[in-house]
């Protein structure tokens, strides 16, 4: 696993695409300068302003990434992919990672299980999440958005979503956007979680849940929607990709993961 800072060349303006230029700590276009943070881990790659998100979307996605990130600190074993899960050894199964990988929505830990426990000696590992997280992480870091990926067309093996779409403003977009910086042969990879509407509530509910708001256009808490595995494969399908492996993995009868590998279509 490369360990190691991201290429420059790598980059590319998440708004308009163009070639930066760096300048000292920053990365430089004609909309916006992208900089290092100040201890030098990563680069800021959020745009001021976002032209696919209207603005409730966004005020509404604000308040889901603040009750996201109070779940991941009262209980990062539940909410968060670390140690040795074995949903997520399972997925890094499946995937087969390989080459050059980018996992969107990679979350705020450390390191996630499934690159922990998946990589191979060729995997390189990029991730990208709005949430600054742990720093340094154990793998090569950027903060930005899964709708507006700051880097240039066909350089990934493969571009990986684990269980974070479900969390975007826009998966369509994110989804074409994995699309867009992967090579051509390459793969996305998605585990999407799928919860029956006749699940029973939890008997026992922790304080600090109670006290979180659902903001106006959001399924719960932490979600604008959940979605089922067709919901998931339409998306797909309008997002220019094509399903060429599922594997689903029971939990209980209420709850499953879903597994996808996607290739262009």
């Amino acid at each position: 696993m490369n360990l190691g800072a991201i290429p420059v060349d790598w980059f590319v303006c998440p708004v308009t695409r163009e070639t930066l230029v760096r300048v000292g700590n920053c990365l430089k276009s004609s909309v916006a300068d992208y900089c290092l943070d100040k201890n030098g881990y990563f680069f800021d790659f959020v745009p001021d302003q976002i032209p696919v998100f209207e603005k409730k979307d966004w005020r509404t996605w604000q308040t889901l990434q603040d009750n996201s990130v109070v779940s991941y600190t009262e209980d990062p074993e539940k909410n968060l992919l670390v140690g040795h899960r074995p949903d997520g050894i399972a997925f890094a199964e499946f995937a087969k990672f390989s080459g050059k990988i980018l996992d969107i929505g990679c979350g705020p830990q450390e390191i996630p299980t499934h690159i922990q426990h998946g990589a191979s000696t060729d995997a390189v590992f990029v991730g990208i999440d709005p949430l600054v997280g742990f720093q340094p992480r154990g793998f090569s870091f950027v903060r930005g958005l899964g709708e507006c990926l700051p880097f240039r067309d066909g350089l990934f093996d493969q571009t990986v979503f684990a269980t974070s779409l479900d969390h975007f403003i826009e998966p369509i977009v994110a989804l074409r956007e994995a699309k867009r910086v992967t090579k051509k042969g390459g793969e996305t990879i998605v585990w999407i979680g799928e919860k029956s509407k006749n699940a029973p509530k939890p008997t026992i509910r922790n304080a600090w849940y109670d006290d979180l708001k659902i903001p106006d256009g959001a399924e719960d808490p932490f979600h604008f929607k959940r979605f089922s595995p067709d919901e998931f494969e339409a998306f797909a399908k309008e997002a220019g990709q094509k399903v060429s492996d599922h594997q689903e993995h029971r939990i209980d009868e209420y709850k499953s993961s879903h597994f996808y590998r996607l290739t262009s279509a």
